[in-house]
């Protein structure tokens, strides 16, 4: 009889929201003595060799040879359980490599690959679901990831399929996977700040209608006559519209409008007095007694709907500087050629100043980012600023992405907008 031996610490891990841990799952088979004689190999002694090498390629990082390698001890030992494994876990091991490295969908088929083997491992369906979300495939990794629930403790899982169900506005289901994860870790803290967040919403949302289209799923009160709902309903239309004929993308899926009277919109949202719509996985708009005029309408929901396709298009990696700098751009924004800001002016403060309670500072922040958006688009146009976001969307950090784009380092780029500026 062979023994087991772990090699744990040759599994790769998630990079973000789920912590995948495996234990050991290949067999280890005792290697020949220095003095056996050279006779001809026994299948076992095959199987050794071929197993103790794909643990060598596996460690080494050379993940197709070593899952070759295991495949092919598994074929020459079918019935074998342990071998399948093998097999199964090699794929996962490949899959979260890949998935660290930016390549979502080959990550996909690796998974996909291993589940072929060992069709209800966790460790696996939680790798195809966030591969799938880190794809914007969003819809298809509901599936693996409530599978991996079925069967699995970790809070993460239930964490992520809430925010799914959150952005599918479907508060059933994210409160149902938040009260779960809640009783298994009471301590979440990511867990319970969205509970109250669905809870918060649903509360306001009580008695609100709602309608499908193509492209949005929309929600209003009863009070909202149907000329107003014509006009929101004809206003999304063309903000999609506008923002794909500049920005060339629009998000895959429906995005969820939501229309709050003031009091609504400041209960849910908590955002300065000032702002006038807001997106954070949903467009959510405050409209009083009655919409503002058509103009004004079409701004905000542009602006809002670019926010949509910035967080689809880059899965959510875009800082919030290129967020509300683009937003605006789209929008149809112009940045004041007199903008001037003192001191030594860099990305990091723009964000800062974004999230200031100061709404003076936080306004001026929205300026600034206006104004650094629109230079890199003087520098590139649209094209180069999609090339950004597509490779932040693949991991890349901003000071990489930025330099391999545009030729400068944000070091030379901010030096040039501090003197720009007249910091």
């Amino acid at each position: 009889m062979m023994r087991r031996r772990g090699l744990a610490a040759l599994m790769i891990p998630a990079a973000a929201l789920v912590a995948i841990a495996a234990g050991g799952w290949w067999s280890t088979r005792p290697s020949l003595p220095g003095d056996t004689p050279r006779l001809q190999v026994t299948p076992a002694a095959r199987l050794t060799a071929l197993t103790d090498e794909a643990i060598r390629l596996y460690a080494a990082g050379q993940f197709p040879r070593a899952c070759e390698q295991f495949n092919r001890a598994w074929e020459d030992d079918p019935a074998s359980p342990a071998r399948r494994e093998d097999v199964a876990r090699c794929f996962e091991g490949w899959g979260w490599s890949t998935l660290r490295q930016g390549r979502a969908e080959e990550a996909i088929l690796l998974f996909r690959q291993g589940l072929r083997q060992s069709p209800d491992a966790p460790t696996l369906l939680r790798g195809l679901g966030l591969a799938a979300v880190h794809a914007g495939r969003t819809e298809e990794a509901l599936a693996p990831l409530e599978a991996a629930a079925r069967t699995d403790t970790d809070a993460e899982v239930r964490v992520l399929l809430a925010h799914l169900y959150d952005r599918r506005d479907d508060a059933g289901r994210a409160l149902e996977h938040l009260r779960t994860a809640l009783g298994t870790d009471p301590a979440h803290e990511a867990a319970r700040r969205l509970l109250d967040k669905v809870e918060r919403e649903a509360r306001a949302e009580a008695g609100f209608q709602r309608e499908i289209t193509p492209h949005f799923v929309v929600k209003w009160r009863a009070a909202v006559d149907a000329d107003s709902r014509r006009a929101l309903l004809a206003g999304l239309d063309t903000a999609r519209q506008r923002v794909l004929a500049q920005l060339g993308e629009a998000p895959r899926e429906r995005v969820t409008v939501i229309l709050y009277d003031t009091v609504q919109f400041q209960a849910v949202a908590r955002v300065h007095g000032w702002v006038t719509g807001l997106f954070d996985g949903k467009i959510r708009v405050p409209v009083g007694g009655a919409l503002p005029p058509l103009r004004e309408l079409e701004r905000i929901l542009v602006h809002e709907y670019a926010h949509a396709a910035i967080h689809d298009l880059t899965r959510g990696r875009a800082p919030r500087w290129l967020q509300e700098g683009l937003a605006q751009a789209l929008e149809g924004a112009a940045p004041d050629p007199m903008l001037r800001v003192p001191g030594r002016p860099t990305l990091v403060g723009v964000e800062a100043l974004l999230g200031d309670a100061d709404p003076s500072r936080a306004r001026a922040g929205y300026d600034v980012a206006l104004w650094v958006v629109q230079d890199l688009l003087d520098r590139g146009g649209v094209p180069a600023a999609r090339r950004l976001m597509l490779r932040l969307a693949r991991g890349e950090a901003i000071g990489t992405a930025v330099p391999a784009v545009y030729g400068l380092s944000l070091a030379e780029l901010e030096h040039q907008w501090r003197r720009a500026l007249g910091g």
